[in-house]
């Protein structure tokens, strides 16, 4: 699969607490409705596991929201879709993918795309990517790991 700096959240960060991915997606023109993303060929989020999650203690939670703003601030977010990245090494290992395909934004008025990951427990530690792609996921080869759902 061929990744597009433009279409990339991050190519690898390091997270333990609470933050957005580096980079966030400019869609074009603020206020500008009909910016259709979406509709007729699917576009697939992914989020990457790079370092496995810690799961020492159990309590650890790692989840990541695709979110829209009109805003670069994010002020006022909608989430647009959800991740949640189960905790430990044997639930996921290095390479681990997880995918979620953006449901249509039509008539949007939304500018910024942004993934914001939300951990929580004492001891919540991740390194992942992320980005968007139109290639369905079993045709990916990347980061040298069979897909898996």
């Amino acid at each position: 699969m061929i990744l597009d700096k433009r279409l990339t959240f991050t190519a690898s960060q390091a997270l333990t607490t609470s933050a957005a991915l580096t980079d966030s997606i400019d869609l074009g023109v603020s206020g500008v409705p009909g910016r259709d993303i979406g509709p007729g060929s699917p576009i697939y989020w992914e989020v990457v596991v790079l370092v496995a999650p810690d799961g020492t203690t159990g309590d650890e939670t790692y989840t990541f929201n695709l979110e829209s703003d009109e805003d670069v601030a994010f002020g006022s977010p909608s989430i647009v879709a959800t991740l949640d990245v189960p905790r430990g090494a044997t639930a996921s290992p290095v390479g681990k993918r997880y995918v979620a395909v953006i449901p249509p934004i039509i008539n949007s008025n939304e500018r910024y795309l942004r993934v914001a990951y939300v951990g929580a427990g004492t001891t919540p530690t991740i390194t992942v990517a992320s980005h968007l792609s139109t290639q369905a996921p079993p045709a990916w080869q990347a980061y040298d790991a069979p897909f898996q759902a």
